[in-house]
């Protein structure tokens, strides 16, 4: 996480929160002049719906329109995660053990970047993957995202119908 994310996680979480979600994470993407704020929040035990997005916004407009942390022109976004969310905190890991991912390290290890395979588990500040009969320890220093590889909607927390 940036030093600006991090700023704008301490800032605009607790609005988040207060909605009863969580802020999944944040994301600062284009262009000097123009960018887009993206937040991507969460709920643990039901999908994210779009009067949720519309709640944060409202809130979290306030909020940065007071205390003004980007000085460029920007664009805010709210969204959910999505089935096949990135993965960036080990307790996004830790919530979806069991479940395959892709896994991209920062620096290669074993020649390689890209990872795929089951969580088996999250400890000692590491990803544990396990990955056909080998299992790999990933410390989270080394990790540059996860993303969820969904075999079964349900179990991503989606259901068959799509709502």
């Amino acid at each position: 996480m940036t030093p600006k994310q991090q700023q704008l996680t301490e800032l605009l979480g607790p609005s988040v929160t207060s909605l009863d979600l969580e802020l999944w994470a944040i994301e600062i993407v284009g262009r000097a002049n123009r960018s887009t704020l993206r937040l991507v929040i969460d709920h643990p035990n039901r999908p994210v719906t779009v009067d949720d997005c519309e709640a944060v916004s409202r809130q979290v407009s306030r909020v940065l329109d007071v205390e003004d942390p980007l000085p460029e022109r920007y664009i805010l976004e709210v969204s959910s995660p999505g089935i096949e969310r990135v993965l960036y905190r080990l307790e996004h890991f830790t919530r979806f053990v069991g479940l395959q991912i892709r896994l991209k390290l920062k620096v290669p290890f074993e020649g390689r970047k890209n990872y795929s395979g089951v969580i088996a588990g999250v400890a000692n500040q590491a990803v544990l993957l396990q990955s056909g009969d080998t299992e790999y320890e990933f410390p989270a220093e080394h990790i540059e995202r996860g993303q969820l590889v969904v075999t079964n909607v349900t179990q991503a927390g989606g259901s068959k119908d799509g709502k």
